[in-house]
């Protein structure tokens, strides 16, 4: 990839979706394999994350993004960002700072995220 735009779309794209609980879009962007390790150290699958979104149990409020840097390896694009979020979690209403590191892979002429894992950081 010569370029980073398309992954930039692709991470407006998915952000865009978390915040609007877009489960059509999340299931477009987010590879039926998906692992992805919380802030909190537990193991998340693309299922747990649509079905948290379908129930309402996530609310995005805001998220605010910093510093992102794309790393293209062929097949596979690093992204790691920061990102300032608010928003209600299963009841609880959170704000916080975390850096995340997310696996785009290429299948076929699509992209999608295959691995992730975030951190709560301090300012």
């Amino acid at each position: 990839m010569e370029s980073s735009a398309p992954i930039r779309a692709l991470e407006e794209r998915l952000i865009a979706g978390m915040k609007n609980s877009d489960v059509a879009t999340l299931t477009e962007l987010v590879h039926d394999d998906l692992l992805f390790t919380g802030h909190n150290g537990q193991l998340y699958t693309k299922e747990m994350d649509l079905d948290a979104h379908r129930s309402g149990n996530i609310e995005i409020y805001d998220i605010t993004v910093s510093e992102q840097e794309i790393m293209p390896y062929g097949d596979v694009i690093i992204v790691s960002v920061k990102k300032e979020i608010s928003g209600s979690f299963f009841g609880e209403t959170e704000v916080g700072l975390f850096r995340f590191t997310r696996v785009w892979k290429q299948f076929g002429s699509t992209w999608q995220v295959i691995a992730g894992h975030s951190t709560q950081i301090s300012k």
